[in-house]
């Protein structure tokens, strides 16, 4: 289909074209006058399409408003209808509240009615236990004074509740009170004073069977007593002493009762003898273990002693044989100087000879100093150690050692023994490091970690007891360390840390 827009511009060119020509003027303008009817004609029919399709539009919008204008009375339902279920549903819940509240209300009143039961009857039940254990109390109580033997374990008593006898200064001293106990008490024996009988019995009418028919109870009882002190005396302990003297008294007092119908009873004196022997085996079994540890301790220093003394002989040698150097070289570039006739080269050998000379005076020096440390046995470092991963904060141990480098002693004491590291807190250089160990020692007595065990050096002490020890001396302070690094306890907390999420 030809539109007519296009005719209507071809016809309107072609008319301009010919009215540039004066004889075809009159022929072009009625072609522009044509194209232009053209142009207009196609722009009325594009307007009354546009208009034909504008009120199909509208029709449409008009349809859209309609359908709105239905879904919003559609909603305007559906709200009003909700809001009644709603409503509806509200109340049906307020009503099951009511109802659980009133179930809730009865549980409750049953739940007490229920505890009020209970508890008369756990009442009743409390007072029968009651009853009961008083029985059982009264019981237990009969059977613990008949009790002889129990388990040692059971019966830890309070270690310093007990106080020492004796104070011999060895050993050797208490087994000479034991054996003078001891034959004390055979001496008791053959006087018949151990065992004694009131009464002067006939047997067959007669006096000497009587007397035989004595001797012989006196002897079982003496027996079975002397049996049962030795049981009691080969197993005590600081721990169990309490309860042997119990044991002693029990046997002394039910072999008399046994022997009250022969009249026959072991003596008050010849008891004291057995309890005298039983605190002096006590104490001959501290002593022997404290000489011991004294003995395993002067080992231990003898050992350090020697290994510092073949430091010293080893530096000893090795200076000896710097300072035979040194005079070799001395006696050498001496020769050189008488020798040389150049008035620079003899300066060079002084300069050299001094400088060998001041080596050699230093080399006198360390001879001097290492003599003198052989003399001073009493000197080296007090040492102060923490260990928090094996016995917690404010537990510190106070010791001495005498080697050049004390942070060896504290490698040693870091071995199998403890699960962590000991951590140096500080080192104090003294000439009389035993003495000053000794007087932390009785400084801090009371406040040992072992009360019983002198020699375990630990203490439960504060950080500013320490900072107040290293004020005291803090002229012979060789270093101190405030806090203690305890790396592998604090690792071994984080990776506990880490296993734990």
């Amino acid at each position: 289909m030809v539109k007519f827009s296009d005719h209507g511009l071809a016809l309107i060119i072609i008319g301009l074209i010919l009215t540039i020509s004066v004889y075809l003027f009159f022929l072009g303008i009625p072609l522009i006058i044509i194209g232009a009817y053209f142009l207009n004609k196609k722009a009325n029919q594009d307007e009354n399409e546009i208009n034909e399709k504008l009120k199909d539009k509208n029709k449409e919008l008009a349809n859209i408003d309609n359908k709105l204008k239905e879904k919003e009375n559609q909603f305007a339902n559906l709200d009003v209808e909700f809001e009644k279920r709603a409503a509806e549903k509200d109340r049906k819940i307020d009503a099951q509240l009511r109802d659980k509240k009133e179930d809730l209300a009865n549980i409750d009143n049953t739940l007490r009615e229920i505890e009020e039961e209970m508890a008369k009857e756990l009442s009743l039940k409390f007072k029968e236990k009651e009853t009961q254990l008083a029985n059982l109390n009264n019981e237990l109580n009969e059977k613990k004074k008949g009790l002889i033997f129990v388990d040692d374990a059971l019966e830890m008593q309070e270690v310093g509740l007990y106080q020492p006898k004796y104070d011999f200064l060895t050993a050797v001293s208490y087994k000479e009170k034991w054996d003078e106990i001891r034959q004390k008490q055979k001496e008791h024996i053959k006087n018949k004073t151990a065992a004694i009988c009131e009464t002067e019995w006939r047997v067959d009418d007669s006096i000497q069977k009587g007397r035989a028919m004595t001797n012989a109870n006196i002897k079982q009882i003496l027996r079975n007593f002397n049996l049962d002190c030795e049981m009691a005396i080969s197993k005590v302990k600081i721990s169990n002493r309490e309860n042997s003297v119990k044991r002693i008294r029990k046997s002394f007092e039910t072999l008399n009762k046994l022997n009250e119908r022969n009249a026959i009873k072991i003596t008050p004196q010849y008891l004291d003898l057995k309890l005298q022997e039983l605190d002096v085996a006590i104490e001959y079994e501290l002593k022997k273990q404290e000489e011991k540890e004294l003995l395993r301790e002067a080992r231990e220093q003898e050992r350090e002693e020697r290994k510092i003394q073949k430091q010293l002989d080893a530096e000893e040698k090795r200076i000896n044989a710097q300072k035979k150097k040194l005079e070799n070289d001395l006696n050498k570039i001496g020769a050189e100087l008488r020798e040389s006739s150049s008035d620079e080269e003899k300066e060079k050998l002084k300069l050299k000879i001094r400088e060998l000379e001041l080596a050699l005076a230093k080399s006198n020096d360390d001879i001097e100093q290492i003599a003198d440390r052989r003399k001073r046995t009493g000197a080296g470092y007090v040492y102060i150690l923490s260990n928090i991963g094996s016995f917690g904060e404010d537990v510190y141990k106070i010791g001495v050692t005498r080697r050049d480098e004390p942070q060896d002693r504290v490698r040693e004491l870091s071995n199998a023994s403890v699960p962590f590291k000991f951590d140096s807190h500080v080192f104090i250089f003294s000439k009389e490091a035993f003495e000053l160990e000794k007087d932390l020692h009785n400084r801090f007595d009371h406040k040992r970690v072992n009360k019983v065990n002198s020699r375990k050096e630990f203490f439960n002490i504060t950080y500013d007891d320490v900072k107040t020890i290293v004020e005291e001396n803090k002229e012979l302070v060789h270093s101190f360390t405030d806090k203690p690094e305890a790396q592998e306890y604090y690792d071994t907390l984080k990776i506990e840390k880490m296993s734990s999420k």
